[in-house]
C-alpha cells in the first residue's frame, strides 16, 4: 500500500513532534522551514565561541515528553536536568534577593519576614491550584473539541468549585492568598510565561504555580535546550523525513475545499495528501490563506502575547552570584506590568529576566567565561513599531544588571547580539513580533482558539502555540497529539468513502 504523504510547514517542537507521531503511523513526511535550521523558537545561537538558547530556556510538565517518546517507540534522544533552585528574584530597592525552591520548608524561610503564616497560605494555594490542574488537564487541556456544544459539555464536567476562577485575574487570586506585595509579585510571574501579565491573565492559570512548585518543577536539558531539536531531528532523518530550509510558503492552490499544492517564495510547488501548519495558526490563515476573519485589522484586534527583546552576551569571567534563572523587577510593578505591553512605560529601567545557560551546561562558554541570555518582555509592533533604540535599551539593562549584581558587565563583554521584536517576527513569522502567539484570554482558549483542523480546507491541519491547547513546550507536544488525532480521524473517514 502506498504511504500517504504529509508536508509539515515549520520545524518548531510542535512540527517535529507531529512528524515523529506520523512517521510512527506509516505516513511519509516532508518538512519545510523558513529559517536556516530546525527548531523554530526552540533554537540555538552560536557566536564568538559562545552558545545561547535562542528562545526557551526551561520547561515544565516533562512527562509530556515521556508520552511522546513512549507512543512513538523511540529511546529518549535527550536528557533532562531538574532545576533547583527554580529561580531568584531581585526587586529594585529591596536588599533581599528571594530564592524560589520547590522545597516548601526552604521556600517558607525566604518569606518568613514578610508574609505571616506563609507555609499555611502556600499549602492552601497549592491545594486549590492542584485540584484545578487535576480536574482540567484531561477534560480540557488534552482534548479536541468538535463543536461549541462539545466544548461546553466538557466544561460542565469541571467541578463547580473552580467556577469563581473564571471571573478573576491571576493578580486578584493571589491578593486573596497573600498579604505582602513581594509574594504577590513573585508568584504572579508565571503569568509572564504565558506572554501576558497577572493583571490580564485569567485566574485559572494560577495552576501553573502548582506545576512549578509542587507537581513537576522546571527542567533544562543536558547539553542545552537545542538537544531536544537535534535529538528529534536525528530520529526523523533516520526515518526518512526530508527537511527543506530557507523555504517560506507564501500561497496555496485550492479546488473543492482542498489544498492541491502549496507555493513557496521562489514559486516552487509542494504537493502532498495532507498539510500540517506549524506556523502561527491565526496569522497563516490571514497572510497565506487570505481569510477575511484573519485580516490584519482583525488580527490586530486579537490579544497577543508579549514581544521579546533578547540580548545574548558572551562574557570574559564568571557570574558566581547568579543562578540559572533570575528575575530583575522594579518597585512599580502594578504600573509597569499594566503598561509595558502597550508601550506606556519607560525603558530606561525595564524589567527583565536573566538566564545563565553555562551554569548547567559548561560547554556553552569557553573555560572561565560565561554565556548570558537576557529577555525583556516588550510591546509588539502594533504598539512599538520602531525599535531603532534597541541597543540603548540593551545598554540600560546591562547597566542596571551591573549595578544590582556588582559586576562590571560592559567591561566583560566579548560577544553581543541584540534581537528586537522586529527580528523575531522576520525570523519566524511571528505576528507583529509576538513571542508566544495568541494570548490566553477566556475568549481565546479551547473552542475559541483557532482550530487545529482548517474550517474550509479539510486536508489542512495546524499545530503549535496559537491553536489548542496553547503556548509552551509541553503544550506544543500535546498539540501534536491532538492534531494527529484529527488527521487520523479525517483520513479514516475519507478512506471509507
Amino acid at each position: 500500500m502506498v504511504k500517504k504523504e504529509v508536508i509539515i510547514v515549520g520545524t518548531g517542537l510542535g512540527g517535529l513532534s507531529t512528524a515523529l507521531r506520523l512517521t510512527s503511523l506509516g505516513y511519509k513526511v516532508k518538512m519545510v522551514e523558513k529559517y536556516h535550521q530546525a527548531g523554530g523558537r526552540l533554537n540555538l545561537l552560536e557566536k564568538d565561541g559562545f552558545k545561547f538558547d535562542l528562545g526557551p530556556t526551561f520547561f515544565s510538565m516533562s512527562y509530556e515528553f515521556d508520552e511522546l517518546v513512549k507512543s512513538t517507540g523511540i529511546d529518549y534522544p535527550f536528557e533532562f536536568i531538574e532545576l533547583d533552585p527554580l529561580f531568584t528574584v531581585n526587586i529594585d530597592g529591596n536588599p533581599n534577593m528571594y530564592t524560589i525552591y520547590k522545597d516548601l520548608d526552604r521556600l517558607s524561610e525566604e518569606f518568613a519576614a514578610i508574609e505571616p503564616h506563609f507555609r499555611e497560605k502556600m499549602e492552601k494555594h497549592l491545594r486549590k491550584t492542584g485540584a484545578l490542574f487535576n480536574d482540567t488537564i484531561d477534560l480540557i487541556v488534552r482534548q479536541n473539541f468538535n463543536s461549541l456544544a462539545d466544548y461546553a459539555l466538557q466544561l460542565t464536567k469541571v467541578p463547580l468549585k473552580h467556577g469563581p476562577l473564571l471571573f478573576k485575574t491571576m493578580w486578584q487570586e493571589l491578593c486573596e492568598n497573600f498579604e505582602s506585595k513581594d509574594a504577590r509579585m513573585i508568584f504572579s510571574l508565571v503569568g509572564f510565561f504565558l506572554g501576558a501579565t497577572p493583571f490580564d491573565t485569567p485566574a485559572i492559570y494560577s495552576l501553573l504555580n502548582y506545576v512549578e512548585l509542587k507537581h513537576d518543577g522546571y527542567h533544562n536539558v543536558k547539553g542545552g535546550m537545542y538537544q531536544i531539536v537535534q535529538g528529534l531531528f536525528k530520529v526523523l532523518r533516520e526515518r526518512g523525513v526530508d527537511f527543506y530550509f530557507n523555504t517560506e510558503i507564501v500561497d496555496v492552490k485550492t479546488t473543492n475545499n482542498k489544498i492541491e499544492w502549496m507555493i513557496d517564495h521562489e514559486g516552487k510547488t509542494w504537493k502532498a495528501d495532507y498539510y500540517v501548519i506549524n506556523s502561527d495558526a491565526a496569522s497563516f490563515r490571514g497572510k497565506v490563506l487570505k481569510r477575511p476573519a484573519y485580516s490584519e485589522p482583525k488580527l490586530d484586534k486579537m490579544k497577543w502575547t508579549m514581544a521579546p527583546l533578547t540580548i545574548y552576551l558572551g562574557l570574559n569571567g564568571k557570574l558566581d552570584t547568579l543562578q540559572h534563572h533570575n528575575y530583575f523587577l522594579g518597585n512599580n510593578f502594578d504600573q509597569y506590568a499594566k503598561g509595558v505591553f502597550k508601550n506606556e512605560v519607560s525603558f530606561e529601567k525595564p524589567y527583565y529576566y536573566v538566564n545563565v545557560p553555562s551554569k548547567n551546561n559548561p560547554g556553552y562558554a569557553p573555560e572561565g567565561k560565561e554565556s548570558l541570555f537576557i529577555l525583556c518582555p516588550s510591546p509588539d509592533l502594533r504598539f512599538k513599531p520602531d525599535w531603532s533604540d534597541r541597543e540603548q535599551i540593551a545598554q540600560n539593562i546591562i547597566d542596571d544588571l551591573s549595578e544590582r549584581t556588582g559586576y562590571n558587565i560592559s567591561s566583560m563583554i566579548e560577544s553581543k547580539t541584540v534581537l528586537s521584536p522586529e527580528h523575531w517576527g522576520n525570523m519566524f513569522n511571528l505576528y507583529k513580533g509576538s513571542g508566544l502567539g495568541l494570548a490566553h484570554d477566556m475568549n481565546q482558549i479551547g473552542w475559541f482558539r483557532p482550530a487545529n483542523h482548517d474550517e474550509k480546507f479539510r486536508n489542512m491541519f495546524y499545530v503549535g502555540a496559537s491553536t489548542i491547547p496553547g503556548t509552551g513546550l509541553p503544550m506544543a507536544v500535546i498539540s501534536s497529539k491532538l492534531t494527529v488525532e484529527k488527521l487520523l480521524d479525517y483520513d479514516r473517514k475519507i478512506s471509507r468513502k
